[in-house]
């Protein structure tokens, strides 16, 4: 009878968790051939204000550089700048936070922890994801533009919430991208 107690605990503590490290991947949709503007940007610091930011810094910068490559707004994007060769160049500074949250309806799901354990269907899961992009834009060491981007994403899961974390995958990646979008856009206008 001990056993009984005790798997109930493991199973309310289980579920499987989503994987807030959805990084867009940038498409080619500029015309890098003539650019908005003659000078290079240089991605300066970028910094992700997380518990886990060591695991997918690079990847961000990495990204962040191929959507701004793709933009066409400058003719080279680098992440270090040889002084020597430019005199006159961009630089820009990202600070990225991201909060997520999910919610169960337990009036639906309590039935797939007990008594039908991984067999109930029925398990309402509401999730909520806020990415902010705080940017800075300076031209040769002087600040032109400050701003921060905030982009909300929500997005509920009916048959097999616990288990099924795809949606809520997707849902953090288009946010993601669309913050990235806005920020790519909002650069645009300040050039």
């Amino acid at each position: 009878m001990r056993t009984i107690p005790s798997y109930l605990l493991f199973f309310l503590l289980i579920h499987c968790s989503v994987d807030l490290r959805q990084v867009p991947p940038p498409s080619p949709n500029g015309n890098t051939n003539r650019t908005q503007t003659n000078l290079p940007l240089v991605i300066g610091k970028f910094e992700i204000l997380s518990a886990d930011r060591g695991v997918y810094t690079d990847a961000w910068r990495m990204a962040w550089k191929g959507h701004l490559t793709s933009s066409g707004l400058f003719p080279n994007v680098v992440t270090e700048l040889d002084a020597k060769i430019t005199s006159d160049f961009y630089t820009i500074d990202v600070e990225m936070k991201s909060h997520y949250e999910d919610k169960y309806n337990w009036w639906y799901t309590w039935p797939a922890l007990w008594p039908f354990t991984m067999v109930w269907p029925i398990q309402y899961r509401l999730a909520e994801y806020t990415v902010d992009f705080k940017y800075k834009l300076y031209k040769n060491k002087t600040l032109i533009k400050e701003e921060t981007i905030s982009k909300n994403g929500n997005t509920s899961e009916f048959l097999y919430g616990l288990f099924k974390v795809r949606n809520f995958q997707r849902m953090i990646e288009e946010t993601n991208l669309e913050a990235v979008r806005t920020c790519i856009q909002n650069l645009s206008e300040s050039l």
